[in-house]
């Protein structure tokens, strides 16, 4: 079924900007310095760089079945068996992606501001404003992300006032690649997980206005850009301001350096900062839930609405259940899983349009 909304490339880039940036930005600063020290920034870069390249591959891919999510085109790409498969396991992992955050979101919030509440309870209001938020079409999708987009911003602003702090010292960023090329290409391995969202491209280029023509790119091209830039900066603030010590016993850095600091209109900045940042990682989750609900709706041929709940309800129940469980046993999952769903699948669905193309086309336009 083709898709009839339209969107233009400035919108696509607040979705995808809003999608990428999520629960990954506390903890990177701590991952990548796990792997390559004080040259984390670096291995930051270079995933931003590859990510390009994905997309560039996924764009490729998709505008050869203009106006056509992944749910629909993979049909004429594998068969109607085969397809169907897979856009029950895109949705699988869809659903795991919001599982994974939802999980983190409520963590810190327990950790950092609500210790005494019941996980159970944010866990519901979560779930609640998922729902309130995801029952929307792709235009009320845009108009939310790009109101929220200033609060982005904010948080820039806020981290940005670090800057002033006495004890700041930019030695620890040298001497540049101390750290070896392996353990920097290692740390970009790891920082993967922290640019999860491209791959909703898949549902969302099918709604862009001329998809075809290389204009498409700009808005994605243009947003993978700023997610770079942006977390290549809070993990060099990061550095800058902790020693090496400090950040391998140090979860989420950004959080702790925010709490140390005070100014004179301005006191914990750190909860300022946790305030802003939920109301970015809630703009994750609908994303990735607008979309996993656009694969059910098809899959089982419900009205989107209920698709939503349906996914809204399974997260829940599974969020509680691996809270209790072992959270890093999902992260694990999912580092693995990113790089499946994000990046293989997409890569050999592109070589299988490019070697049947004919066919591919062909097949859809005469259904």
């Amino acid at each position: 079924m083709r898709v009839k909304s339209r969107i233009s490339s400035v919108n696509l880039f607040f979705l995808l900007v809003q999608t990428m940036i999520g629960v990954g930005l506390l903890s990177l600063p701590h991952q990548t310095h796990e792997a390559a020290g004080s040259d984390g920034w670096i291995s930051i870069l270079i995933s931003g760089f590859f990510i390009q390249l994905i997309v560039l591959l996924i764009w490729l891919l998709c505008r050869n079945f203009p106006n056509l999510t992944l749910f629909d085109f993979s049909k004429v790409i594998f068969g109607e068996t085969s397809g169907t498969v897979l856009n029950f396991l895109y949705i699988i992992y869809l659903l795991t992606v919001i599982c994974y955050i939802f999980i983190i979101y409520v963590d810190t919030l327990k950790r950092w501001i609500l210790p005494e509440t019941p996980a159970w309870i944010l866990f519901l209001i979560a779930f609640v404003l998922l729902i309130y938020g995801s029952i929307c079409n792709i235009k009320n999708l845009v108009s939310l992300f790009s109101l929220l987009f200033i609060f982005i911003l904010f948080l820039f602003f806020i981290t940005f006032l670090v800057y002033s702090d006495p004890y700041i010292d930019v030695r620890y960023l040298f001497p540049i690649g101390s750290s070896g090329g392996w353990n920097i290409l290692k740390s970009t391995s790891d920082s993967m997980i922290s640019f999860i969202g491209f791959e909703t491209l898949l549902i969302y280029f099918a709604f862009i206005k001329q998809s075809k023509t290389i204009s498409a790119l700009k808005g994605v091209f243009l947003a993978v850009l700023f997610v770079t830039i942006f977390l290549t900066y809070i993990v060099i603030l990061s550095t800058v301001m902790l020693s090496p010590e400090e950040i391998k016993i140090t979860p989420e850095p950004v959080l702790y350096i925010l709490s140390a600091m005070e100014i004179r209109i301005l006191s914990r900045l750190d909860l300022i900062f946790l305030s802003f940042w939920g109301l970015i990682v809630f703009t994750t989750i609908i994303s990735y839930t607008f979309s996993a609900s656009m694969g059910i709706s098809k899959l089982i041929h419900i009205k989107h609405k209920f698709a939503v709940i349906l996914s809204g309800t399974f997260v829940l129940i599974v969020s509680i259940i691996f809270y209790y469980m072992e959270i890093t046993l999902l992260e694990k999952w999912l580092k693995h899983l990113s790089l499946v769903f994000g990046i293989i699948i997409p890569i050999l669905l592109l070589l299988i349009t490019i070697i049947f193309k004919r066919e591919a086309a062909s097949t859809y336009e005469k259904n």
